[in-house]
């Protein structure tokens, strides 16, 4: 009964901490410092998410490199990533694979404004090489990303400075009409918009990347229709937060989509239709389960299989419970020849053989119990009969 008791203790115990029975509400989201766009997002999600019953703590980080390592081993639950950040990828090493894609939150743009305005029908290399090209975070996630694309367009001497360090040409990944670009027209930097060719090249090495038009904006003098590249900001995971969890967040964040693009018509890019084979790192089994809800359920699509499997638990514990039977049976016949020997016994008149041949049965019973050939109630019952008409001879004496 107590161990009974334990098991069901200890099962419920279990099942009360589970993924399925409590799915996690609290989050640790890693943010780098200094990312002006990350930290846009996280102004948005982190309301958002509490709104809906979440509590999220915000981890920082000196560069998205390294909230997303903390995110990797287990230091945090949650981080943002550019789809085609594969120098992060590359930095993170091993423990990359550790991270999963939760769902790509918003579209990004890559733009780029040059001081000085450009003769028409300038081309990317007039506009990087040889120029002091500003970056949010020297080693960050945007610079690697750059480094990657004048290494592979052969754009030379050109040199990556921050933002507040002189550039002549600033890039970086915003969002349709963000404020970061209007600030830069507002102060009189000219926007860049890339030739056809360089968009083909980029496209065409990086899958990831995609061709995208950005109308101008009509009451800005400055303004102009912008060729650009696009890559999707994706929310990540640690791969072992709980399938039902990351279940739980994907729901809402698909089903209550319009609270976040009230906050900003960047996050009109949620939605279900995404390409699960072109994220940087693979989808989160609670995402998959999401997607694939309208699907045959897990019992549905093995029916036959979980009936095979129970059919075969059937017969199994069928034989236990016959071998089991046929063992008591031997031990219930031994016990009966043991009864019937001791009436025999009973029967004798002879005190002193009746003396020595219930001892010599109670010491064979003894070592029929010790080898577990004999049930213990059993004994007990038989040793009492023993004992009993062992008293009532000496007595009779």
């Amino acid at each position: 009964m107590k161990r009974v008791t334990v098991f069901t203790l200890l099962f419920v115990l279990g099942v009360s901490g589970c993924d399925i029975y409590k799915p996690q509400i609290s989050f640790r989201l890693a943010i780098p410092e200094k990312d002006y766009f990350y930290n846009y997002m996280a102004s948005h999600l982190v309301p958002f998410l509490e709104e809906n019953g979440y509590r999220i703590t915000i981890v920082r980080a000196a560069s998205s490199i390294e909230a997303n390592r903390l995110v990797a081993q287990g230091k945090a639950d949650l981080a943002f990533v550019n789809n085609h950040s594969v120098p992060l990828a590359e930095e993170l090493g091993e423990e990359s694979g550790n991270l999963r894609s939760i769902l790509p939150l918003t579209t990004r743009l890559l733009f780029a404004f040059s001081k000085e305005p450009l003769p028409p029908g300038s081309t990317a290399k007039h506009l990087l090489e040889g120029k002091r090209v500003g970056v949010e975070l020297l080693g960050g996630e945007a610079a690697l990303n750059l480094q990657r694309f004048l290494s592979r367009a052969r754009i030379q001497n050109s040199t990556l400075v921050t933002f507040q360090d002189n550039p002549e040409v600033v890039v970086f990944w915003g969002t349709f009409y963000g404020e970061r670009a209007s600030r830069y027209l507002q102060e009189g930097w000219h926007p860049f918009s890339f030739n056809q060719g360089w968009i083909e090249f980029l496209s065409l090495n990086d899958p990831a990347l995609r061709p995208y038009k950005l109308p101008a904006i009509p009451g800005e003098a400055n303004s102009i229709e912008i060729n650009t590249i696009a890559t999707e900001a994706v929310l990540v995971a640690n791969q072992n937060v709980g399938e039902n969890s990351v279940y739980k967040l994907a729901e809402l964040i698909f089903q209550r989509r319009l609270q976040m693009v009230h906050r900003d018509i960047m996050y009109r890019s949620i939605n279900e239709g995404f390409d699960p084979n072109s994220l940087l790192f693979a989808l989160h089994d609670g995402t998959a389960a999401y997607l694939r809800r309208d699907e045959p359920t897990f019992f549905e699509r093995y029916a036959d299989t979980i009936a095979l499997v129970l059919s075969i638990i059937a017969v199994v514990y069928g034989g236990l419970q016959a071998i089991r039977n046929s063992i008591a049976k031997r031990k219930k016949d031994q016990v009966d020849k043991y009864f019937l020997e001791f009436l025999e016994i009973r029967s004798n008149e002879d005190v002193a053989v009746k003396v020595k041949q219930l001892d010599a049965l109670f010491q064979r019973a003894v070592e029929q119990l010790t080898s577990e050939k004999l049930d213990k109630s059993d004994f007990h019952i038989l040793s009492r009969l023993i004992q009993q008409e062992l008293t009532m001879l000496r007595f009779r004496d």
